[in-house]
């Protein structure tokens, strides 16, 4: 209670501070925030051509979903030898990991640590405070993925902003926030650390402001007690079933496809309450040795997710999505809160039975015959694995 901060070395004080500066001394800004109104409806149109093939080797090649294999190996990501999953992996190491897992050097036994992230501008733009729940629930998601336990998770913020001093700009930063907050009470994932760039903002050449829409990085890190544990997206075995976990609600707002489309109708979408039940049942799942590869829903939807999973694995996939209204929704839009699991035939039974009472639909089948084949009542197509893998890697295109 007097004000000073004292630091004292055996018995002796060596420093003797009073404080006062720092709660009283510092000039505090006063910040105003215009909350911003979101007026998109939900799109439930249906009225674009079926060109599933088409869009998805489009979103496939699209720069923000394409490998990013030339920057990766700009880098050092084998810090010292000590990965266990790469950011690329599978049958040729050309897949997209969901996280990456460490064995740092010094540590006893088979424990490591697993890295991931979530990052979704296009939400951005549409609704801060969905886009901060989406990147805590797609970091976390991501870490599940290749085995990370939800209860052993911390999370990192990075908010790349515009001018606070504007108040449409502090108002999506206090969305953001809030988005955060909320989040991380309903994971239990703690922010540990994080840090914040603010005035990324620039004059044209007609004096108008502009500013980067709002984004937001999210991290996560936590231990695995066991790196013989991790699980990589690579699809492992023909014969095996492929299984859709989660509460699968795809929405076309803020998606790729509506990027791809330039059409910018509905809103994110938020991962329901079921998001981390789900979560962990696939963690005790993974533990048991039920799952052979693992691959979260993100950026470009369903087909994506299950054409990056093919390529990983170099195996063919036959795909057929649950029922919807809206055959483009279901194929490419965006939902939070979802993975797809390969599961060996023998233990379907088993891992049906460790996510009982949770959304689980069974999609397809994993193949020998090098073929990408969606099968749908009303429109079926199929595609050479090798050539999705030729467009991802964007080969023959430029960076």
């Amino acid at each position: 209670g007097a004000g000073h901060l004292v630091v004292r070395y055996a018995g002796q004080a060596v420093l003797d501070l009073d404080v006062t500066f720092l709660h009283d001394g510092l000039p505090q800004r006063q910040l105003i925030a215009s909350l911003p109104k979101i007026k998109l409806e939900p799109d439930t149109e249906n009225t674009l051509p079926l060109d599933l093939p088409g869009n998805l080797l489009a979103l496939l090649a699209h720069p923000n979903l394409a490998s990013r294999a030339p920057i990766i190996h700009l880098y050092d990501h084998e810090v010292q030898g000590g990965t266990v999953v790469k950011p690329l992996t599978g049958a040729v190491n050309d897949g997209p990991a969901d996280g990456c897992v460490l064995k740092p050097i010094g540590t006893r036994g088979a424990t490591g640590i697993v890295l991931s992230n979530g990052l979704n501008p296009e939400y951005g733009k549409l609704d801060a405070y969905r886009m901060a729940v989406c990147a805590v629930d797609e970091a976390i998601r991501n870490a599940v993925a290749v085995g990370g336990d939800l209860d052993s998770l911390a999370l990192l913020d990075n908010f790349c902003w515009g001018d606070p001093r504007r108040p449409d700009v502090m108002g999506t930063l206090l969305e953001a926030a809030r988005g955060c907050y909320e989040a991380a009470l309903r994971y239990r994932a703690p922010f540990i650390s994080g840090k914040d760039s603010f005035n990324n903002e620039y004059l044209d050449a007609g004096g108008q402001r502009h500013a980067i829409p709002p984004t937001l990085l999210i991290s996560c890190m936590g231990v695995i007690p066991d790196i013989q544990q991790a699980v990589t997206l690579d699809l492992k075995m023909p014969g095996n079933w492929l299984y859709l976990a989660g509460d699968f609600k795809p929405t076309l707002g803020g998606s790729h496809f509506n990027l791809l489309n330039r059409r910018q109708r509905g809103v994110p979408p938020l991962p329901t309450e079921v998001a981390p039940r789900v979560y962990r049942a696939l963690h005790q799942a993974i533990v048991r040795g039920l799952v052979a590869a693992c691959h979260d829903l993100s950026e470009g939807g369903l087909l994506v997710a299950a054409a990056e999973m093919a390529i990983a694995g170099r195996l063919g996939l036959r795909l057929a999505p649950p029922p919807a209204d809206n055959l483009i929704a279901a194929s490419f839009g965006e939902t939070a809160g979802c993975l797809l699991v390969e599961v060996p035939e023998r233990d379907a039974p088993a891992f049906e039975q460790s996510l009982a009472g949770l959304p689980l639909a069974r999609l397809g089948q994993v193949t020998a015959d090098g073929r990408f084949t969606f099968d749908h009542p009303i429109y079926s197509f199929t595609l050479p694995v090798e050539r999705l893998a030729a467009t991802w890697n964007r080969q023959g295109g430029a960076w």
